[in-house]
């Protein structure tokens, strides 16, 4: 519908965060405008109307002397231009309603997860297909008439996913020392879960090909005797494969670690100034800077309870709110934590912040040779970057190193904290260290400040309905997405002073909510080959240091967790919900299978419970109905907490019915 077209914008920014005065800090955005058309083939959202897909590149400038900039690794180290700035771009995709003057002044940004949408963990839709690489699901986002952004931010993504949706990138330079290419140690791993693979891709060009200066090493499992491979059963392929000859004794979920000399690394910490000034230029950017949201600015504001304008001269959106799962969750920690939540003229980027399934990790980005897409588990990649001190969002003393910090610490000292929703499931509590956001690492409950909210999904898994043949256990089938809305909802309502969110559900120590694994007494099902873990996913501690003590959900004579959000399936269960499973034999066994959860089914009756200690689906539910109208009250409870929205009251206790 609309041709081609560019937008720019060339502006400088003044106030740097953290420091006492003021000091220029100089940025600038370049909008390229690939493509603008009417997205949904002219479909109409409610009182909204139809809706426009604007894709482009985004086209970024950056001071590495700004002292707002200085802690991005290695931006010293990039090539600059001539005016001593730092160039790099990234893929940007926003969907707006076409007529500015009706849309409602709320941005919700949606971080990519390796490069893709995560819009359906809102809607319920599918993720998109090639034809049209955005799924509105049931159109509930876009009949509130919300603005979406989606932008690029992991400087190594690029290209097109299995089903051929293009993936949103970033492209940053590589640091050099001079004329020289910078060099250092790293390492990466390789579990295969294939017997017939025995092949790594590295994630930085090796330096040298000489099997001298490597080491290849393989152990069983975590925390297992580590032997070193003979240089005569690997080589380098080329500077960015190695091929190996698996030991014999090694099944499919050995551990694979090659330490190598890297180069070129790639400056990744960019990929939070990105964001930071992406977001501040299409909330406050004119039309004639080139913003493409600017005319948003001309529709009615936002109005508090007390009915007065939100942000009534802020630029084009009354509120912005970021949200992200997983990766993407692990990211809005980290933005936080480093500080990126104020822009280059001292305002909040995001006023509202929802990182969900994250636990408490950051990620593996502002790091020289960083890998945004690994992250610590239990089995795997166990020592990787992201995973330590500061856990909280309270600032804190940490008993283990000494250190004071918290996630909040430095927007706390500038003023630009957002408002924030920790959301996690089961899952994260025995595979992200999930009970360090309520205790920061000590052995107390500690506090959440006023402006952030904790909930757990009782009962949830990190990637619900998915298994791999290396899993022990069927897969957890319950799928939790209304939650996930209605608490976005409930977040636009805080941001904007209409009304506080629902009160934190999260397990605390003070409750006996939460307990060391070794003090979990879990039901029996011998015939189901039911084993619980006596592992978890936990930070390392430095040297010479003690653990930081993790803790994970205490559970019912059920199995299911006692505490937080009991959606209808777990409060009227037809089974044992769990965020774990197992590695089964042949594949690493007895440790967690990757980010997966399980579901032990009840059995029908008393006679084929075979030793079961779980009351049977008939001696709970004995009466016609009885299950029926469980499952209704539970969603009728959530809905009067503002934990499941009106238009999906009867969804949960509809799947959970069809799925007994």
């Amino acid at each position: 519908m609309f041709g081609a077209s560019r937008f720019l914008l060339a502006a400088a920014a003044l106030a740097v965060p953290h420091l006492a005065h003021a000091e220029e800090a100089k940025g600038a955005v370049r909008i390229e405008v690939s493509s603008r058309i009417t997205a949904f083939e002219g479909r109409t959202f409610g009182d909204y109307g139809p809706y426009e897909r604007i894709t482009g590149i985004a086209h970024l400038r950056i001071d590495p002397n700004a002292p707002a900039n200085r802690g991005i690794v290695d931006l010293a180290l990039a090539p600059r231009a001539a005016d001593g700035m730092v160039d790099y771009d990234v893929d940007v995709v926003i969907l707006r309603p076409q007529d500015g003057a009706k849309a409602r002044r709320v941005l919700l940004y949606d971080v990519v997860n390796r490069g893709m949408k995560l819009l359906s963990m809102f809607t319920g839709g599918s993720p998109g297909s090639s034809a049209d690489p955005i799924d509105p699901g049931d159109g509930l986002l876009l009949k509130q008439g919300y603005t979406l952004v989606w932008s690029g931010w992991q400087g190594d993504i690029a290209g097109k996913d299995m089903l051929g949706r293009p993936l949103l990138g970033a492209r940053f330079p590589i640091a050099h020392d001079g004329d020289k290419p910078v060099t250092g140690p790293t390492s990466t791993e390789a579990i295969f879960d294939d017997l017939s693979s025995n092949r790594i891709t590295l994630p930085y060009a090796a330096a040298s090909l000489d099997q001298a200066a490597a080491k290849l090493t393989v152990r069983a499992l975590t925390g297992s005797p580590v032997q070193t491979i003979p240089p005569d059963q690997w080589h380098f392929e080329n500077d960015r494969h190695v091929t190996l000859t698996r030991p014999a004794g090694m099944d499919a979920g050995a551990i694979y670690r090659l330490e190598y000399v890297a180069k070129d690394p790639v400056v990744m910490g960019l990929g939070f100034s990105a964001v930071r000034d992406l977001i501040g230029f299409l909330r406050h950017g004119t039309t004639a800077q080139g913003n493409p949201l600017a005319d948003i600015a001309t529709a009615p504001c936002e109005r508090d309870a007390k009915g007065l304008c939100v942000n009534p001269e802020g630029g084009a959106y009354s509120t912005a709110i970021a949200a992200g799962a997983s990766q993407s969750a692990r990211y809005l920690r980290d933005f936080l934590w480093q500080g990126f939540n104020r822009d280059l003229s001292g305002r909040r980027v995001f006023d509202g912040v929802i990182p969900f399934v994250a636990g408490g990790r950051q990620t593996f980005t502002n790091f020289r040779f960083a890998e945004p897409g690994r992250f610590s588990r239990q089995h795997e990649d166990h020592d990787v970057p992201g995973f330590t001190f500061p856990y909280t969002y309270a600032t804190l003393t940490d008993p283990v190193t000494g250190k004071r910090d918290g996630i909040l610490a430095r927007c706390s000292a500038d003023g630009t904290c957002p408002k924030l929703f920790h959301i996690d499931t089961s899952a994260e509590f025995w595979q992200a260290g999930a009970s360090l956001v309520g205790t920061g690492g000590t052995r107390g409950d500690v506090a959440f400040p006023p402006n952030v909210r904790a909930y757990m999904i009782a009962g949830g898994a990190h990637a619900p309905t998915m298994t791999m043949p290396s899993c022990r256990y069927p897969a957890n089938p319950m799928n939790y997405y209304q939650v996930e809305r209605a608490l976005l909802f409930d977040m636009v309502e805080w941001t904007t002073g209409r009304r506080e969110p629902p009160a934190s559900r999260w397990p605390r120590l003070e409750k006996s909510e939460l307990v060391a694994v070794d003090a979990l007494r879990p039901p029996q099902a011998p015939a189901l080959g039911l084993v619980w873990p006596r592992v978890l996913n936990a930070p390392i501690a430095p040297a010479g240091k003690s653990d930081w003590p993790v803790f994970v959900p205490q559970i019912d004579a059920d199995g299911n967790d006692m505490a937080g959000i009991h959606l209808p399936p777990v409060a009227a269960p037809t089974g044992t919900y769990l965020g774990w499973s197992l590695r089964k034999a042949g594949y690493g066994e007895g440790d967690l299978c990757l980010v997966f959860g399980s579901y032990i089914p009840f059995a029908k009756d008393a006679a084929s419970r075979a030793g079961d200690t779980r009351r049977s689906l008939a001696e709970r539910y004995a009466t016609p109905g009885a299950r029926e109208q469980r499952l209704a009250a539970a969603a009728s409870a959530l809905q009067a907490e503002h934990l499941l929205l009106p238009e999906d009251i009867e969804k949960p206790a509809q799947q959970a019915a069809a799925a007994k």
